[in-house]
């Protein structure tokens, strides 16, 4: 029963940016939330069932659902973008291992007073809209190697 509530949740994102409900679009949104970690084109399409769509037409996709904050590009200094599913998650970072590339996820953001700060001294800006960092490290498993 919890699958129905989550492609509800997909469902209701989709419509809520405008974007019309497909089967393809369910299924990418699913997969993301189901991973448990932010995943690149490339893991997508291994992890999909059945015939994938070809590589254009996902990119497209992530590149509008990003656009419209239904999912999240995030940048693990790998040189390949990777997405996640947030609209029922808060603004979040993550912290990534430079060995073996485990990612945490950091709950919350303390950033909020930074940004006023950094628009109150811009002389070009008047707001932020939003912000993306992610911190990079070594993993206690890779530093007992």
């Amino acid at each position: 029963m919890q699958h129905k509530h989550e492609i509800i949740s997909s469902d209701k994102a989709l419509r809520e940016k405008g974007f019309r409900v497909t089967k393809g679009r369910l299924k990418l949104l699913a997969l993301l939330e189901h991973s448990g970690q932010p995943l690149s084109i490339q893991q997508i399409l291994t992890l999909w069932k059945g015939t994938p769509p070809n590589v254009t037409t996902l990119y497209r996709s992530l590149t509008s659902l990003n656009l419209s904050e239904v999912v999240r590009r995030i940048d693990l200094n790998t040189g390949i973008a990777h997405f996640e599913y947030t609209p029922d998650r808060p603004h979040h970072h993550h912290i990534i291992c430079n060995d073996c590339g485990t990612i945490e996820e950091i709950a919350g953001c303390s950033l909020r007073a930074l940004e006023k700060e950094i628009v109150h001294s811009s002389k070009q800006f008047k707001n932020i809209s939003t912000h993306n960092l992610e911190f990079f490290g070594h993993c206690i498993r890779c530093t007992k190697i």
